[in-house]
């Protein structure tokens, strides 16, 4: 769900995801946003959503209690850092592909890419990846789509599961 795999990133995304190469950079992430975590996450909350105000600010804080927890912001970058070998083993993966059904989300609206989106760039990696795959596009949906829309998620995930179980 919202995440472009390394080593099958859509050309539509190539250079546009600045904080990746930011968050991979060794140290300098941590010392510029020490003690600025909630400024720092609420630019990302606001700015990668289809609707910002449903990012409540007491949602806000409960992750930036976490981020900013000695080594929390350094575990996130380094999810970013460990990107490069990701891609190597995804691209290594993805010559057996995998077999159950999956589910490629995405949301409609990403505002990097400059708002509406008429592609679903999670489905163009998980396609390199898997046998059988379905994509969605969330309508009025950002990069947050569980907060965005919780109850299109919740049937969305229902209906996968109830379908895709034996």
């Amino acid at each position: 769900m919202e995440y472009p795999f390394p080593g099958f990133t859509p050309p539509q995304l190539e250079g546009k995801i600045w904080w990746f190469s930011f968050h991979q950079t060794p140290d300098i992430p941590e010392a510029l946003v020490e003690g600025k975590e909630t400024m720092y996450l609420s630019w990302f909350y606001h700015n990668l959503a289809y609707n910002p105000s449903a990012i409540k600010q007491t949602d806000i804080n409960e992750y930036v209690s976490h981020y900013s927890a000695p080594g929390g912001m350094r575990d996130g970058f380094n999810y970013y850092r460990a990107s490069p070998q990701d891609a190597i083993q995804n691209v290594n993966y993805s010559k057996t592909k995998l077999p159950m059904p999956v589910l490629a989300v995405s949301g409609g609206y990403i505002p990097f890419v400059g708002g509406n989106v008429t592609f679903n760039y999670v489905l163009y990696g998980m396609q390199a990846l898997a046998q059988n795959v379905r994509g969605i596009q969330v309508p009025n949906s950002g990069h947050w789509i569980p907060e965005e829309r919780p109850d299109f998620v919740i049937k969305l995930l229902d209906n996968f599961f109830r379908n895709n179980t034996k």
